[in-house]
């Protein structure tokens, strides 16, 4: 056995329902050691609902980790998670959620329209809490109000949306919130919903460009109406895959990043000035799998210090259920163990560390050893024998209370001993208490919520009996961030490619040591962590490296000042001082390696609702705190691999710069932005225009109303007989004099208007009728004669013997595959190659005649064939646990590139994954 993951495969076991009742993973350490096999439990209702759910720890344990209760109708109606508590749900006929009850005393009811449109929520017995207005048929058309949603309030204050485009996008809107007021922006899209112009509520305004596959082009920004555009991105480039490969920054940095030829992973990375020397330079290296085993830091420079060499280079080790077992790096000497932001550490005293990760049968993180020549440590975490409830232990604490120190939604009450923390009954944190005081106010922070995310924060604590407060108004691409001292500061958010830019705008006190508008530019790992920091004019700002799951391990800044003023670290999330990174769905505690409260979505990520990125945080990412996804997604829509750059790029980039010059201006306007110039026409001949022309005109509409058929039946040479004929009299008597149409006093404009006399009136006539007659009769003879000829050319051009040729081999075709279906029907298991062969049959079917009700019917009896389940099937975190509240919806060993699937049965929402080894 020379790997952990070896002889280690995931088995499932069925019932005779072919539900699955057993789920076993095997768990090796290191190479060379035991298995141990981890077994999870599941359990069905008569009908094959799943009700129970348990994870090898709590198999034994009074409650299972997730029991759901349905409803007569199939719908959940109650579920009890020993993390997140219970919640009662009453829904609707239209399944429309009507009522809720939780755990902690809470009670929702929710009222709709007549259109099933959410209009108020009462909590608690308190109305109105939230109400949400829509426009009427009456408003203004111009503004696309009507059916739009064009007012929400809620506790954080209200939001105001006053005209949309055709796609139902906000042009405008107004925010208010309580404690600081209204706040308006604006924006316009491209045809496509692509946002092309953006105004925010301090009127700074940024125009963003695209390349013709919608992705971010160019970006620019201007701080005041009148003042000069400043570009932030001045170009991206991409792969076939969609991959980014180069990026200009408009502090003239250039950044590459290259890519594996065959599974399109992340190879090297890097940023820097041209003709400089590299600010970053990352090269990755993986397992089978996808797993980061090793990442290279090129651009360090390795020192020696007391007797150690530090290379930058940092290392990771998993087990055979892909968690992080060990990491190695470099760091400063490491911080207390108090939750906080960060201070600057000393660059002389940096020294190789060791960390080593230790796990429970839940997934829970119980202990971490961190071994360095100077300053070791070792965390243990103590965990509620019922739940995946933990917190941090020393083994001469007393054995930890677990029903007071989490609520029974399982949410943590005190960061750390003196430090409460306060959930709303939404299970939002709505406080966090930095110093308690028994005379007098605490220190802390208050945070508002509005549609699900933060709109307001506001840090307040005392400083020589004085009170100090700094507060953040969150708003579309714009923060305001304000200080008692009368300071007020505009950070204004945008994209710039790879990695964020924001500018730092003072519109009063701007304190000494920092420039006025200053940009600060990100560049970020692969897991999207701000690394480093650099201004418009490329100098570093700050340069911060962090530990597995997020700590900080070391940081260096130009001035105390300017490190104050950094608030996105790890993962590109804000860090708030009381140390909690802010998600979007929750907050993650980095010093406890681990989230703060259950996931939101439930059991997308597996059956413990704490566990941090899979226990696999240098693999995988949370974008907001819900579920996690592959750090550097592998382009696997794509069937075609496409070549990327070599995998060692120079260490200068001077080479690969492009001239900005060749490349031409987009303009704001789509309609004067074309793509580019199209392809040429491909050369026609004559005969080949002219039979275009022809198949186009028989293909009309007038066309097939005047040759329903293309065959040389009688009926068709009738039609074309008839044409001809009309064609033939029309002529006629445009062209020849018809006496029948003119007064007879005006045959002679010279004559004196009398009669002709009657021979000679007579004689007109007797020549214009033969005259006409002949030519009708000529031509309904040559229309009878061309009707077979133009029926034959109609049949070549329309196809129609080809069709009907088709058509009679799909018919024996289908006969064919309804007798193979009702052949595998009769069948116990019917293998995938078989359901794929007929499958394939039905799509060639398709492509002779097109869909019809018959493919469709051919098709649904295939996907009701019971298919074969592969037993030996491996997934990526080869940690069996179930995933959903649904029957029959599994989570066997996580895949590392996964496909989610969501379900739209009654049970709100399921996740498999899966990935080849």
């Amino acid at each position: 056995m020379s790997t952990v993951d070896w002889k280690t495969p995931s088995v499932a076991s069925h019932d005779a329902r072919g539900l699955p009742v057993r789920q076993i993973a095997y768990l090796r350490n290191e190479a060379g050691g035991t298995v141990e096999p981890l077994i999870t439990r599941l359990r069905h209702d008569v009908i094959g609902r799943q009700v129970e759910q348990r994870d090898p720890r709590l198999a034994n344990a009074p409650k299972p980790n997730l029991a759901t209760v349905y409803g007569l109708a199939g719908q959940v109606v109650k579920v009890d998670s020993v993390d997140a508590g219970v919640r009662t749900i009453l829904t609707g006929l239209a399944g429309e959620l009507l009522r809720r009850w939780d755990e902690r005393g809470s009670h929702w009811r929710t009222t709709y329209d007549n259109r099933l449109r959410v209009l108020t929520l009462v909590e608690n017995d308190q109305p109105d809490v939230e109400t949400l207005t829509y426009a009427s048929a009456l408003a203004d058309p111009g503004l696309n109000l009507r059916g739009q949603l064009i007012e929400q309030v809620d506790a954080s204050g209200n939001v105001v949306f006053t005209s949309f485009n055709r796609h139902g996008q906000p042009l405008r809107e107004s925010r208010t919130v309580t404690e600081a007021g209204t706040f308006s922006s604006s924006r316009t899209y491209s045809p496509l919903g692509m946002v092309l112009t953006e105004t925010d509520a301090g009127d700074h305004q940024r125009q963003l460009f695209h390349d013709i596959a919608g992705q971010l082009n160019t970006s620019q920004l201007r701080l005041n109406p009148g003042g000069a555009w400043q570009p932030v991105l001045e170009y991206a480039r991409y792969n076939a895959a969609g991959q980014i490969i180069e990026q200009l920054a408009g502090n003239q940095i250039v950044s590459t990043w290259t890519y594996d030829d065959a599974d399109g992973r992340l190879d090297t990375l890097t940023a820097g000035a041209p003709r400089q020397d590299l600010h970053q330079h990352l090269q990755y290296v993986y397992d089978r799998v996808g797993n980061v085993l090793r990442i290279n830091d090129l651009a360090f420079k390795p020192v020696y210090f007391k007797n150690h060499l530090m290379d930058g280079h940092r290392t990771f080790s998993y087990d055979s259920l892909y968690r992080l077992t060990r990491a190695t790096g470099h760091d400063a000497t490491p911080s207390s163990d108090l939750p906080g932001r960060p201070m600057p550490s000393d660059p002389k005293n940096h020294l190789n560390y060791k960390q080593t990760f230790t796990y429970d049968h839940s997934d829970n993180l119980i202990r971490v050893v961190h071994e360095r020549a100077v300053g070791g440590y070792t965390h243990q975490m103590s965990i509620d024998p019922n739940s995946n409830r933990g917190v941090r232990w020393k083994e001469a604490d007393p054995i930890p209370d677990f029903n007071t120190l989490f609520d029974c939604h399982g949410n943590l009450l005190a960061a750390s001993p003196g430090r409460p923390l306060l959930w709303n009954s939404r299970d939002q944190l709505a406080s966090a208490t930095l110093l308690e005081r028994k005379n007098g106010s605490n220190d802390g922070e208050i945070f508002r919520y509005s549609q699900g995310v933060r709109v307001f924060k506001r840090h307040e604590w005392q400083a020589s009996t004085l009170p100090h407060f700094h507060q953040v108004i969150y708003l579309p691409g714009l923060e305001i961030r304000t200080r008692d001292n009368g300071e007020q500061m505009h950070v204004i958010t945008l994209p710039g490619g790879r990695g964020s830019v924001r500018c730092l705008h003072w519109v009063n006190k701007k304190p000494d040591g920092i420039a006025q508008d200053q940009l600060r530019y990100s560049l970020d790992d692969h897991l999207g962590s701000s690394v480093m920091e650099l201004d418009q004019n490329a100098r570093i700002v700050s340069h911060e490296g962090y530990y597995p799951f997020g700590g900080t391990a070391w940081l260096t800044a130009h001035s105390a000042v300017a490190v104050d003023y950094k608030t996105i670290r790890y993962s590109g999330k804000e860090m708030d001082a009381s140390g909690l990174y802010y998600y979007g769905m929750r907050y993650c505690a980095a010093w406890l390696s681990r989230w703060i409260n259950p996931d939101p979505l439930g059991t997308v990520d597996g059956l413990n609702l704490y566990r941090m990125m899979g226990n696999n945080p240098i693999t995988f990412v949370d974008d907001q705190g819900g579920m996690i996804r592959p750090a550097s997604p592998t382009p696997s829509q794509f069937s075609i691999p496409m070549s990327s750059a070599p995998s060692s790029p120079p260490h200068s980039v001077a080479g690969s710069m492009v001239n900005l010059s060749d490349l031409s201006e987009p303009v704001l306007n789509p309609g004067e932005n074309p793509p580019g110039k199209m392809p040429p026409e491909p050369d026609e001949s004559w005969s080949q225009q002219a039979k275009r022309l022809a198949l186009a005109a028989v293909n009309s509409r007038v066309g097939v109303a005047l040759l329903p058929i293309g065959t040389s039946s009688p009926a068709n040479a009738a039609i074309v007989s008839t044409i001809v004929t009309a064609a033939a009299q029309l002529t006629v008597n445009a062209t020849v004099f018809n006496p029948g149409w003119s007064l007879p006093g005006t045959w002679d404009p010279e004559g004196d208007g009398s009669i002709p006399p009657r021979d000679v009136t007579q004689g007109f006539n007797r020549h214009f009728a033969m005259l006409n007659t002949g030519v009708t009769l000529a031509a309904a003879v040559v229309g009878a004669a061309l009707g077979p000829v133009l029926g034959g050319y109609v049949d070549e051009w329309r196809g129609t013997k080809e069709k009907a040729a088709n058509k009679a081999l799909a018919g024996e075709m289908s006969t064919t595959i309804n007798r193979l279906i009702a052949e595998q029907s009769l069948l116990d298991v019917v293998t995938l190659k078989a359901q794929t062969a007929l499958r394939d049959q039905v799509l060639e079917v398709e492509t002779l005649i097109g869909i019809t009700w018959n493919t469709m019917n051919m098709l649904e009896k295939i996907t009701q064939l019971r298919p074969a389940r592969d037993s030996g099937s491996t997934v990526s975190s080869r940690r069996s646990s179930v995933v959903s509240q649904d029957s029959g919806s599994v989570r066997q060993r996580p895949s590392i590139n996964r496909t989610l699937m969501r379900s739209t049965s009654n049970s709100s929402f399921s996740s498999a994954r899966s990935f080849e080894v």
